[in-house]
């Protein structure tokens, strides 16, 4: 199942983690957009008894303005999830996501890295308590 809002994409991958790639200027009605169709692809998987698990890719986005950083900080306090792991951020874009996470409360839950490989073993690891990955 993929929802596209212009470039952006979200998807549910046969791993079983939700995929968004961002594309382009963000603003708040493309984040939103975005938001609303994760939360969707999160009740699906809840409903299986699975983990919530995101990979969100900025290697294509181009920028943010306040208004982004308020919908996704909204997302990230309205949408419950186990683990999301972000890659492709420019150095200043990752630091303010780190501040962003930390100020949550959800900095064990939610990273960023450099590469998507990095990202995504993160992301499927096993977890001995929770059962996440493979």
């Amino acid at each position: 199942m993929e929802h596209t809002n212009s470039a952006n994409s979200v998807s549910l991958q046969p791993e079983g983690y939700i995929s968004v790639k961002l594309v382009g200027r963000q603003d708040f009605m493309s984040m939103e957009q975005v938001a609303k169709q994760c939360k969707e692809l999160t009740d699906q998987i809840k409903l299986q008894d699975k983990p919530v698990l995101g990979l969100v890719d900025f290697s294509q986005d181009q920028g943010f303005n306040t208004g982004t950083n308020k919908a996704v900080m909204k997302a990230l306090e309205e949408i419950e999830y186990d683990r999301i792991a972000m890659f492709g951020a420019n150095a200043m874009l990752g630091e303010v996501t780190k501040t962003v996470i930390a100020a949550l409360g959800k900095a064990d839950r939610t990273k960023v890295f450099g590469t998507r490989e990095e990202a995504l073993a993160w992301l499927l690891m096993r977890d001995p308590v929770r059962g996440y990955g493979n």
